[in-house]
Order: structure tokens, then C-alpha cells, then sequence
């Protein structure tokens, strides 16, 4: 199976997380599996750092977004992941 955007620059995502959630750990699984169909890195941003970021998303967490826009929130899914991400072509 050939891997998607082959030929252009890996896409940057953002994951929004908090310490002890069984969601946010299940998303970096999800996250490996479509990194094997489409290339991306993403930095992981611990909202309980900053007290604007809790607010924003202390009910949501995990949230993944690119270039500022929600790519997927709560429960995240590879196939979905690389639908999203397939539209930055």
C-alpha cells in the first residue's frame, strides 16, 4: 500500500492532552497506525500547564488539530485521522 502526500513536507499536528487520560493514550496508538498511511509529526501540549488551555479543552482532551483547526476531538480513529489529513494535500 502506498503511503499518502509521499512527496511533500510532513504535516505538523498539535494533540491536546492531560496526565492520566485513557482517551489521549488510545489516540497515540490511533496516531501511529495513520502515521503508516500518511506522514505527520505532532507535538503533544499538556493542558494542565496552562490554565487557558484547561479551560478550553479540559472537557474534551483528546483534541488534534492542524494548523489551529480540530482535526478530531474525544475519541480519536486512524481512519479519520487520514481522511482529515488527506484533505492538505
Amino acid at each position: 500500500m502506498s503511503r499518502i502526500n509521499d512527496n511533500k513536507h510532513e504535516l505538523e499536528l498539535v494533540m491536546y492532552t492531560q496526565p492520566n487520560c485513557g482517551l489521549c493514550d488510545e489516540a497515540k496508538i490511533q496516531l501511529e497506525f495513520a502515521r503508516e498511511e500518511i506522514p505527520f509529526s505532532y507535538q503533544e501540549v499538556d493542558i494542565t500547564k496552562d490554565d487557558q488551555l484547561l479551560e478550553l479543552w479540559q472537557i474534551r482532551v483528546p483534541v488534534l488539530t492542524y494548523n489551529d483547526a480540530i482535526i478530531q476531538e474525544g475519541i480519536i480513529d486512524f481512519v479519520t485521522v487520514i481522511e482529515e489529513l488527506s484533505k492538505f494535500d
